[in-house]
């Protein structure tokens, strides 16, 4: 019975080794993400781990960080992880004033020798509205 167990655990943690996994890009640099796409109320902030995974040819690539562009509705912000290496922290801040809409936004990667960085693209969907109350 010991051995069952045993051995369903070690199939469990290699299948989830295997799932989580990620293999390097042939070329140039990704950038890896849990997610991608969100729901957000006016006012709301997310922040979000954002990982770079070089190819063994960018392994020296001199990085410079990230950048989005967005709409005035969104402020996005990227902070470089200072214990781990490649790794930055993207917050998005929904601005109080935003109208129910859905945002399409890039995440590039900025290389000085042109490496190739493979951007994300992220959904971004505010919803509901924040209602202020005036003085009565």
């Amino acid at each position: 019975m010991k051995s069952k167990i045993y051995l369903s655990i070690v199939f469990f943690v290699g299948l989830m080794v295997s799932v989580f996994a990620q293999e390097p890009p042939k070329e140039g640099v990704a950038l890896v993400m849990e997610e991608t796409n969100f729901k957000l109320n006016p006012g709301a902030t997310e922040e979000v781990e954002i990982r770079l995974l070089r190819s063994k040819r960018a392994r020296r690539t001199s990085f410079d960080g990230l950048q989005a562009r967005t709409s005035d509705d969104l402020s996005i912000s990227f902070t470089k992880s200072t214990d781990v290496p490649d790794t930055y922290t993207m917050s998005v801040l929904v601005d109080k004033a935003a109208s129910p809409k859905s945002h399409t936004v890039v995440v590039k990667g900025l290389c000085t020798n042109g490496s190739k960085i493979k951007g994300k693209v992220l959904s971004i969907e505010v919803i509901g509205s924040q209602i202020v109350k005036g003085d009565e």
